[in-house]
């Protein structure tokens, strides 16, 4: 017989409506009622969280940190068991619980690694997701470099073989994109990379010269990754055309677009826009680029990713309720937002019946909000003991 569970005593936000009060009853790994108010039972464990926010667990489309944690300086590796087991801790103490690792694949390019140890690490992932070290739920989110010739073939058996979540084409390709000129692509890889400038002009011709070998691939690609029933994003757009160019293709989401007309453009043909949480925190785009904020003002944002910074998430949520002007709105962009793109019927972002019961508990009385209570399926994952709320 599976253990009941109340949670009650503050405001439920259920992944579309805030309450005042609610409850919520988790009966094993799943949620089996959501009510509007307080109420009580008997033979149920109580968590009474004393006037703090009951919400569902952040879902992450995009992080980063895997990598950084492998590679934490410019040539610094860790084993990635060893950088994986401590993000997963810190991705709970965040109050994440769906967290998709972005996996960059680009044979060559500057700065990355291997396709074959990208591959590893993709395979690293899964086997720890399943393992019973894993605290929150880990997927996969494959970054795939338009023109990556040997990517593609592994990035093509990875989806085939079931161990891919998401798929996001990127295109570094100077005169486009981030890089407006070739100027910027230069002095960026340079710096980014501490590399020769000749080297970077080097690989920037035969990225131009391979172009439209390239994007033939990316067509291949995302016919695969669409008969597969995987979510696909487009990274980094820039104009209205290339919006056309990505709806084409079956593309159903863009992430960090880098204007405003191509957002517009985007939201216009029902392109799902997800912005980066650490752009909205710090209120700037660290290359120059289009403000989170104005995507949030003008109503065209349907979520918010980590990026880099898993940390910036939970507080994205509170800080984009003066930009949406609605704190519903605002909540949205971290759990059911992001949560239904990825079509899981674990119902990510969502506190409905029939969903895991991915909870978060946070406290956001103070300048800056964090959490006391993070659960997954049913189980405490993460605990802070001041202030403790349990009864």
């Amino acid at each position: 017989m599976h253990t009941k569970k109340l949670i009650l005593g503050g405001p439920l936000f259920d992944g579309n409506t805030l309450s005042p009060q609610g409850t919520i009853l988790i009966e094993g790994q799943k949620i089996v009622h959501t009510f509007a108010d307080t109420i009580h039972m008997v033979n149920a464990e109580v968590i009474d969280v004393q006037g703090r926010l009951i919400m569902p667990g952040l879902v992450d489309l995009h992080s980063d940190s895997l990598e950084r944690s492998i590679e934490k300086r410019k040539g610094v590796f860790f084993d990635t068991d060893f950088a994986i087991l401590n993000l997963d801790r810190q991705a709970a103490a965040c109050g994440i619980t769906t967290f998709c690792h972005a996996v960059s694949f680009a044979d060559n390019e500057l700065g990355l690694r291997s396709p074959k140890e990208a591959e590893n690490c993709v395979r690293t992932i899964k086997a720890f997701t399943d393992s019973s070290q894993a605290l929150v739920k880990h997927k996969v989110h494959i970054r795939y470099e338009v023109g990556s010739e040997n990517s593609f073939t592994i990035v093509t058996r990875l989806v085939e073989e079931g161990l891919v979540d998401l798929v996001s084409i990127m295109d570094h390709t100077p005169g486009q994109g981030q890089f407006k000129s070739m100027a910027s692509y230069i002095r960026f890889q340079s710096i980014e990379y501490q590399v020769p400038e000749t080297l970077v002009i080097e690989k920037a011709k035969e990225k131009l010269a391979n172009n439209a070998r390239a994007w033939e691939m990316v067509s291949t690609l995302a016919k695969t990754v669409g008969a597969a029933g995987i979510p696909m994003l487009s990274h980094d757009d820039d104009t209205r055309e290339k919006i056309d160019l990505i709806c084409t293709l079956g593309i159903g989401a863009c992430e960090f677009p880098v204007t405003l007309p191509a957002a517009k453009k985007a939201f216009a043909r029902g392109v799902k826009i997800f912005m980066g949480a650490p752009n909205l925190v710090r209120d700037q785009s660290t290359s120059g680029s289009l403000k989170a904020s104005e995507v949030l003002a003008h109503q065209l944002c349907t979520g918010l990713v980590s990026d880099y910074y898993p940390e910036s998430l939970l507080q994205a949520a509170f800080l984009g309720q003066k930009f949406t002007g609605c704190a519903e709105a605002a909540l949205k962009q971290v759990t059911a937002g992001p949560g239904d793109y990825l079509t899981s019927p674990d119902k990510p972002g969502r506190l409905v019946p029939g969903a895991d019961a991915d909870i978060i508990i946070v406290d956001h009385s103070h300048t800056w909000a964090h959490i006391t209570h993070t659960l997954v399926q049913g189980s405490t994952v993460y605990k802070t003991q001041i202030h403790e709320a349990v009864a």
